[in-house]
């Protein structure tokens, strides 16, 4: 397996500190611009779905920072109005960017009063090859509730650090031979936004679409809501069974969802586990879905698997198209 295919790693420690762990396809230097420049902050600060509207950084440690974002929030479907402010407390460009981090009204996001007003994220960035290595730690949060929604936040957010850096460097291809540690797919789908999140997360209809071309799903559990468990055994065309388990981390219908999904082996471990995040959007009478893949870890049978995960889910993305349309 080539080098720069490290898992990508999300853990949420029993102290409710976020760690997460994301290789860039771009320079350290171009990276470390995106964290600290506030032109690029603000195209990609904030998940899908919102937007950043201000943005102020110091040019050295020891001075304040603040953003302001807009979006509507999944849990109220109502438009927020959103802050967040800190102290740089150290900048070591390229290479290390801490910071703390509180929000101006903790009730604007529907977190309570919390012994943690103000937390500390720390930003470190490592060259590997032609990439760039983060490792994104935030903490202490007073519960795993809040850590998890930071979480998804967090990931959405880097997502679109990540569609920030392609548009930066145009022209610029994942190297030959390297193991996909993430994905991300956009479609719009011909159907009302209720509908496509209902046939992404109820099981009836779950199993119709799930996976390549020619599978099938004997099995598919989803329970809707924040820690839910799925169940899906895949069949093969040759009768063979893939089982996969996870657990839904944020369920905000019709908006979006984050679940983990772990492909099992024949005795139920782990071969790979990831983290996905799904945004549905309304666009002209239909919905535009974006996919976000990371693998979170891996063991060393999980290449095979993961070499076919763009076209497992293009397949995917086909079959529920083909079943929308017959629904209608």
């Amino acid at each position: 397996m080539s080098t720069s295919a490290m898992p990508v790693e999300i853990q949420t420690p029993a102290a409710h500190e976020l760690k997460i762990s994301r290789i860039f396809n771009a320079p350290r230097e171009l990276v470390w611009k995106a964290f600290t420049e506030a032109d690029m902050m603000q195209e990609w600060m904030g998940p899908r779905g919102f937007g950043v509207t201000s943005v102020t950084w110091p040019a050295e440690a020891g001075g304040q920072w603040a953003r302001k974002m807009e979006g509507c929030a999944p849990a109220t479907q109502k438009m927020a109005y959103l802050g967040q402010s800190g102290t740089v407390l150290e900048m070591r460009p390229p290479e290390l960017l801490v910071f703390t981090f509180a929000w101006d009204d903790r009730n604007t996001v529907g977190l309570p009063p919390s012994p943690y007003q103000e937390n500390t994220v720390t930003v470190r960035l490592e060259e590997q090859g032609n990439k760039t290595v983060m490792h994104f730690t935030q903490g202490p949060f007073a519960s795993a509730s809040e850590c998890n929604g930071h979480t998804g936040g967090w990931n959405s957010s880097f997502d679109k650090l990540t569609d920030l850096l392609s548009t930066q460097q145009p022209g610029r291809t994942e190297a030959a031979g390297d193991i996909p540690t993430e994905l991300h797919l956009q479609r719009v789908f011909k159907a009302p936004m209720e509908t496509v999140f209902a046939v992404w997360t109820n099981p009836a209809h779950l199993a119709q679409w799930w996976g390549p071309k020619g599978f099938t799903n004997p099995h598919c559990e989803f329970e809707r809501r924040n820690g839910g468990r799925i169940e899906i055994d895949m069949r093969s065309p040759d009768g063979v069974i893939y089982p996969m388990a996870g657990t839904v981390i944020e369920f905000y219908p019709p908006h979006r969802f984050h679940f983990t999904a772990s492909a099992l082996d024949a005795e139920g471990n782990p071969l790979f586990t990831n983290w996905n995040s799904v945004f549905f959007e309304e666009v002209g009478g239909g919905t535009r879905v974006t996919l976000d893949v990371h693998v979170m870890n891996q063991t060393a049978q999980a290449p095979q698997y993961l070499k076919g995960m763009r076209e497992g889910w293009t397949m995917s993305f086909g079959k529920l198209e083909e079943y929308l349309a017959a629904i209608a």
